[in-house]
């Protein structure tokens, strides 16, 4: 059975078979919540449970300076560097065409259903033109939904990964300012050297993750302005404060990181008017957009989604369009291949709100 090729990087506990580690668990490492294991899967179509199964994994050996076993001689290399070159390797197979998509999760949220999720964003999202290399940051969600009690675990692994988060994004920032020296010295070719368009998904709660991941690169740069790396910051159904943009301890400087922002939100969503009656949170960006639309960056732009939200099962409670509804992905495929927003098919402009709205497709 034909498998599709997904990588990640995680803080996870790291589960042993001997001296393997066959999987990862719902806590945070116990080495520290900054240990991270990268890796890469091989997805094939699952008969129940998660669209996808694992049907082999990959997890790098690593080699970390003044930790007990490291080698310190010259043929150290880093977990992160091993899994970067296979990345890097794959586009340039796709000789220049593909994009490299990122991706945080969301609640609930185990490592195979994130790296299920991650498998089904990349069958959805790639094209025949524009070919996607897709990477989960998995943090350590439970994966299951108790009352109350799940919700809160799960919010503060996503606070207590936001260093994680930051730290892969910084390594992988090196490796390729590290690409770059090799073809100046000369000692890598420029056709080497993969200068594919990075874009950033996070999902739910991963926006929260997001948040404070920011916070930790804005302590990074001493305030300074942060590289811009993304082409596209996509947040979906974000479990985030609607006034995230107004304030530089939330989401207000993440437009500094990209090309552009899109929020995709629906007012029908579910699982997001659950975390705003229940869990005592403010109205949540995933559901009415942007509290005040006078300030927002010129970077961001608003997409609603309310008339194509609804997945089955009803489990889903609105809230997984952004991987099981065509016109979503359809919409994220243009954004990807770079089209323009006002030209981006099957969306309308609604002038009262300030934002495109998706049109259900006829059936």
């Amino acid at each position: 059975m034909a498998t599709t090729g997904v990588y990640f990087a995680t803080n996870r506990e790291e589960m042993m078979a001997g001296e393997a580690v066959v999987g990862f668990g719902t806590a945070l490492n116990s080495k520290s919540p900054l240990w991270l294991r990268y890796g890469a899967a091989g997805m094939e179509k699952a008969k129940k449970g998660n669209p996808y199964r694992v049907a082999d994994l990959f997890v790098a050996p690593e080699n970390i300076p003044n930790t007990p076993g490291a080698d310190d001689g010259d043929a150290r290399l880093r977990g992160s560097d091993a899994v970067y070159e296979g990345l890097r390797k794959q586009l340039v197979a796709q000789k220049g065409r593909a994009d490299v998509v990122l991706m945080l999760h969301g609640y609930a949220c185990d490592f195979e259903n994130a790296l299920s999720n991650a498998a089904e964003v990349k069958l959805g999202l790639s094209t025949a033109t524009k070919p996607l290399e897709v990477a989960m940051f998995s943090w350590p969600a439970d994966g299951a939904i108790v009352p109350f009690i799940s919700y809160a675990s799960d919010r503060d692994d996503a606070r207590s990964s936001a260093k994680a988060i930051a730290r892969a994004l910084q390594r992988f920032l090196g490796y390729l300012a590290e690409l770059e020296r090799k073809v100046r010295a000369g000692e890598m070719k420029p056709e080497e050297l993969c200068r594919a368009n990075i874009h950033l998904i996070a999902h739910s709660m991963g926006a929260y993750a997001l948040r404070n991941a920011l916070q930790a690169l804005i302590s990074d740069y001493g305030g300074r302005t942060m590289p811009r790396v993304f082409k596209t910051i996509f947040l979906m159904a974000a479990d985030e404060d609607n006034d995230a943009f107004e304030h530089d301890t939330k989401l207000a400087r993440l437009p500094e990181l990209a090309e552009q922002v899109c929020v995709y939100f629906a007012r029908n969503d579910g699982a997001l008017v659950i975390s705003d009656v229940s869990k005592g949170n403010p109205d949540r960006l995933g559901a009415t957009g942007p509290r005040t639309l006078t300030s927002l960056p010129q970077k961001v732009t608003l997409i609603d989604c309310t008339e194509v939200s609804v997945t089955r099962p009803l489990t889903d409670a609105n809230h997984q369009y952004y991987r099981k509804r065509a016109e979503v992905q359809a919409d994220m495929r243009q954004v990807i291949a770079g089209v323009r927003p006002e030209a981006i098919a099957n969306r309308e402009w609604v002038p009262a709100r300030t934002c495109f709205r998706i049109k259900a497709a006829r059936r």
